[in-house]
């Protein structure tokens, strides 16, 4: 047998075993959509409250998920200015099987800010960059959850990462066949 077919067997074989030992098979494709909270963290800059929107559509664990925010403005370390942030972050997470209730969350994601700061004009500074997200997740009834997430962006064009610490409740997805509800 040549390398390639011994790499395709072992990576078929891989892929397999995965799915009977995850939520393969289990739920077929749900979307979802929320509602959130988060505080953002800039350098030189007090903690500002960000709105969350978040659309997602996901199967078995895994998720394509959209979020748009937008912040209201804060203060930074020099009294004449003022900052807020905008943007969106699309990308993959997974979820892991809900065990009472909860459930854990890892997703890696594209993003998109916009930093308008304040003085007596306003700049703005659009940057993108990559998010890794870890969170933790519970159910509140059968189909709606709360999300608990920290963010970490690293953006290409800033030279210090944006954190944020995020709060969501999600309706629809997939359902809970816990005996609990």
């Amino acid at each position: 047998m040549k390398l390639k077919h011994s790499l395709l067997l072992t990576a078929s074989t891989l892929f397999i075993f995965l799915s009977a030992n995850s939520h393969a098979g289990r739920e077929g494709v749900n979307a979802y959509y929320g509602l959130g909270l988060a505080a953002a963290s800039l350098k030189n800059a007090d903690p500002a409250p960000v709105g969350q929107i978040v659309l997602g559509v996901e199967e078995d664990g895994w998720a394509l998920e959209a979020i748009g925010y937008s912040s209201t403005e804060v203060g930074t370390d020099d009294p004449a200015t003022d900052i807020s942030i905008s943007g969106t972050d699309i990308g993959l997470a997974f979820r892991t099987i809900e065990k009472n209730e909860r459930y854990y969350k890892f997703k890696f994601s594209k993003t998109e800010l916009d930093l308008d700061e304040k003085q007596t004009s306003t700049t703005t500074t659009a940057t993108t960059g990559k998010s890794y997200t870890i969170g933790m997740g519970f159910r509140t009834s059968r189909e709606n959850r709360v999300e608990v997430d920290y963010t970490f962006h690293n953006s290409d064009d800033l030279s210090d990462s944006v954190h944020f610490l995020s709060l969501k409740y999600l309706w629809g997805g997939a359902p809970y066949h816990g005996t609990s509800f």
